[in-house]
């Protein structure tokens, strides 16, 4: 995995610019030390993780640059390089830059990002849908019943119009509750 990161870190400089041009020399620092690349791990929103690194290339929009360990929080790459130095352990990296959604290397490199909370329904929201889905097929019941008792009209199908009638009445008595 370290040299599959190396290989696209080596692609992404150059054929990307970054917006904050002093940003390069973290890459650089993880290509001549290529141990440190396995506490790197690429990831998307890297901001919810408590060490992390976010860089911009031109032509994407958003954040230029962001650094983040624990409290600290920095624009400045200077600062951010020196701390990334002198502070081991892993680090979540957001690289935004044009096409990365179809850039093979980067699909292959980016990890799922632990810190990404995960949506929780309430109990509530999942009860409403429920009830929002069950409207709704009660109520393209009730419309495909009243299309059958036509049907069952005009071919004057007394026992068919009973049997659906009967089947229209519960349907619409189940929407009652």
């Amino acid at each position: 995995m370290v040299e599959r990161k190396k290989m696209f870190l080596k692609r992404f400089l150059a054929h990307h610019t970054l917006r904050k041009r002093e940003a390069k020399w973290i890459i650089d620092y993880w290509l001549r030390h290529p141990e440190k690349l396995g506490n790197v791990h690429f990831v998307t929103n890297a901001s919810v993780s408590p060490r992390s690194l976010i860089m911009t290339a031109y032509g994407f929009d958003g954040e230029p640059f962001r650094y983040r360990r624990g409290d600290l929080i920095t624009v400045n790459p200077e600062k951010a390089y020196h701390d990334i130095r002198l502070h081991d352990g892993a680090i979540y990296v957001e690289l935004n830059f044009q096409g990365m959604m179809i850039d093979e290397m980067w699909i292959d490199i980016v990890e799922l990002n632990p810190f990404e909370p995960v949506a929780e329904l309430k109990d509530e929201v999942t009860t409403s849908a429920q009830t929002v889905i069950r409207a709704s097929v009660a109520q393209f019941e009730e419309e495909r019943l009243l299309v059958e008792i036509d049907k069952a009209l005009d071919r004057r199908d007394e026992k068919l119009f009973r049997n659906l009638t009967s089947q229209l009445h519960q349907v619409r008595a189940s929407k009652l509750f």
